[in-house]
């Protein structure tokens, strides 16, 4: 593995759409408020109207399944019958996100792990009422979590969680599995070139933009108040991105810093030295956007070591960065001769040998 001292990512589309101009395959481009966050559909070709309307539909309808603000999405639906013993019949789309969910809990023994919204709840992070629960209160809702209470029926597409009280936050997954579904329309309606941004934080680069040039991506400075500063550009073209840091919501309280990344093995903010982790997936891969989300979280959780190592047993076509608050980067093979226009305030170094 490589390692690159003096940033820390997080994606920002910066000036990535400025780079379609006019011409004769002008892009089609619309916004609007979508699972929490705006987002941008892009396209160009024949059909990109068709397309980036349809796709736009598409996410209020997976919207509508997956929000837990809705009592009768997904959802929604499953916490209010935990602990019944009865099934829950899902959507297939979110059938399909719980089931590589838990492919991945089972692989990462318990990382990443969709029945961790008790705890998610009890810290409040990102809401106006985050604060540090006692022990106690902790030690409760732990109860309540653990990937194997999360039980699925292949055959009818249903779901229960053994448990009263528990619940599943696919805050993790579910934009990325939106992304993959947007993938899906634009491939078709023939679309060879556009740009799906679910808020910055996933998002799905398509082909090239107007100067026949992969899509740019600025990679911003975590601890600058600027979020337009970028330090680094990394180029993108047929590809899921997928970033996550301790930087996009947290609280701070007697100097310490309490982010949303939640271990669910420990009940709290995952102290894992990380300060941001951002994963590519090539678009040849099922799932692609699933997968760079949900890998986002888990390998924050991991830490850098354990989270290269796994890394490094996935698929090939799935690069990673992380960054820990030494200001070093950690990156699979590919990913540091990517980046472009890198500001002469890094410090590159390569150490003998990958990481053991």
């Amino acid at each position: 593995m490589k390692r690159l001292r003096g940033f820390c990512l997080m994606v920002l589309i910066c000036a990535a759409l400025c780079s379609w101009g006019c011409g004769a395959d002008k892009p089609v481009q619309k916004s609007d408020m979508v699972m929490d966050t705006v987002v941008t559909l892009s396209a160009s070709g024949a059909e990109a109207e068709a397309a980036v309307t349809e796709g736009m539909a598409r996410l209020h309808e997976l919207e509508k399944m997956v929000s837990p603000h809705l009592p009768d999405s997904d959802v929604s639906r499953l916490a209010q019958m935990a602990g019944s013993g009865q099934w829950v019949e899902l959507h297939p789309e979110v059938y399909h996100m719980l089931a590589v969910a838990q492919e991945y809990a089972a692989k990462t023994n318990g990382a990443f792990d969709v029945t961790a919204k008790p705890l998610v709840d009890l810290w409040g992070i990102g809401t106006d009422h985050s604060r540090v629960p006692a022990p106690a209160e902790i030690a409760k809702a732990q109860k309540l979590v653990g990937w194997q209470k999360l039980e699925l029926d292949e055959k009818t597409h249903s779901a229960r969680l053994t448990e009263a009280g528990m619940g599943v936050d696919v805050g993790g997954i579910a934009k990325g599995m939106a992304a993959d579904e947007v993938r899906k329309i634009y491939r078709k309606h023939g679309i060879k070139n556009g740009l799906i941004n679910l808020g910055g934080s996933s998002l799905y680069a398509l082909g090239v933009n107007n100067e026949d040039k992969p899509w740019r991506i600025g990679l911003r400075h975590p601890r600058k108040d600027d979020a337009k500063e970028k330090i680094a550009v990394l180029p993108l073209s047929d590809e899921a991105l997928s970033t996550s840091g301790d930087y996009e919501r947290f609280f701070e309280t007697d100097g310490q810093r309490y982010h949303h990344i939640i271990d669910p093995r420990l009940g709290r903010p995952a102290p894992s030295g990380l300060m941001s982790v951002t994963i590519t997936a090539a678009d040849k891969l099922e799932d692609a956007g699933m997968l760079t989300d949900l890998l986002t979280t888990t390998v924050f959780v991991l830490g850098p070591e354990q989270g290269t190592r796994f890394l490094r047993t996935l698929p090939a076509g799935i690069s990673g960065a992380l960054v820990d608050k030494r200001y070093q980067l950690w990156t699979t093979h590919d990913m540091a001769q990517r980046l472009e226009e890198v500001s002469k305030e890094l410090q590159f170094w390569q150490e003998s040998g990958e990481l053991q």
